[in-house]
């Protein structure tokens, strides 16, 4: 009977951080993809190596994204857009 309170109370307090984890997870993804979607769109408009050059350097600014966030340069060298969308 201790045990099981022992272990019922070991639950109670775990449970709120492995939902917040994966609150925290989802969010950071969709903020990734958020800030694909906008690098690839850059990609797709430019015509010239100055263009792309300049979608390169261009940091995304959708929502969820934070001051230091990398430029889509940075997503590109990762092979993050090679994936059709």
């Amino acid at each position: 009977m201790i045990l099981a309170v022992i272990l019922a109370a070991i639950l109670v307090a775990l449970v709120p951080i492995i939902i917040g984890h994966g609150r925290n997870i989802r969010l950071m993804r969709e903020g990734l993809e958020g800030a694909l979607t906008e690098c690839r769109a850059r990609y797709a408009v430019a015509r010239s190596a100055e263009d792309s050059a300049n979608a390169d350097r261009w940091v995304p600014r959708g929502s969820g994204f934070h001051e230091g966030d990398p430029a889509c340069g940075s997503y590109r060298r990762r092979n993050m857009l090679s994936r059709a969308g």
